[in-house]
């Protein structure tokens, strides 16, 4: 417990001396408000975006953008990515069919078929949906895939000796203990996606924080430009600690 309370300590210390530099440098005179805003012109940053919006949309409406397209490529991939992955890692033939496609997919930029996808689907939402749903299913099949190898092979046996059937083998041995690897690579994954959906939103999009940002940045509003950062960082701890309570729920005998 006293371990525990020291590492939050630590963690709010590193926090109030970021916090007490940013005070420095910007009440202080030593950087431009254009390169690093102060508190109150963020803060009053954040009121105009969330009241008056931008570009006839608030701030909460570009957040639910974003978080709609990731809600839809994330799930869809890292569904199809795990079930592929778990058929990949216990039956060899699917392995040789898929692993292919799969393992030419993982290390190819997201963003280099992103003008494939437009030229074939068109600038909306589709094409968007179809890139993260790409950018989440080799990392997922992979994590599954891995987690089902490493399963051992004597709980394998054991079962089996018992008089279970492949499939009860498959569902009460392997895919318990491949689910740690699942969800790391599921928390691998939306980082993927979410990396993705910003420049996605970059380059081909009218709504969401990633184009919020770069409109912004065209008219030198740092300010808005320092909010969409944050709204992306908070965005990303909020999805990635909703997969750590979701994991901590479903795979709570993990190292134990």
């Amino acid at each position: 417990m006293q371990h525990r309370i020291r590492l939050r300590a630590w963690t709010l210390l590193s926090v109030a001396l970021l916090i007490a530099a940013w005070l420095i440098l910007t009440w202080g005179g030593l950087v431009r408000d254009l390169f690093l805003p102060p508190p109150d012109e963020l803060w009053d940053g954040f009121v105009d975006l969330a009241t008056d919006g931008y570009r006839n949309r608030t701030l909460l409406e570009h957040v639910e953008a974003s978080l709609w397209r990731i809600g839809a490529g994330f799930a869809t991939g890292t569904v199809v990515g795990t079930l592929l992955g778990l058929a990949m890692g216990y039956w060899r033939p699917v392995e040789a069919l898929f692993a292919p496609f799969v393992e030419f997919l993982r290390p190819l930029p997201q963003l280099a078929y992103l003008m494939l996808l437009i030229i074939w689907l068109g600038i909306g939402e589709t094409s968007k949906i179809i890139l993260l749903f790409l950018a989440a299913l080799p990392v997922s099949a992979v994590a599954a895939r891995d987690g089902v190898r490493n399963v051992r092979l004597q709980s394998i046996l054991v079962a089996r000796s018992l008089g279970a059937s492949e499939w009860q083998v498959f569902r009460h041995v392997v895919l318990p203990s491949a689910l740690p690897e699942i969800f790391a690579g599921a928390r691998i994954a939306i980082g993927v996606v979410y990396g993705t959906l910003i420049a996605a939103e970059i380059i081909a999009g009218s709504s969401g924080i990633g184009w919020m940002i770069l409109d912004a940045g065209r008219f030198l509003r740092s300010d808005y430009v320092f909010v969409g950062i944050l709204s992306i960082g908070l965005m990303g701890l909020a999805l990635n600690g909703a997969l750590v309570a979701l994991e901590a729920r479903i795979v709570h005998w993990a190292g134990r």
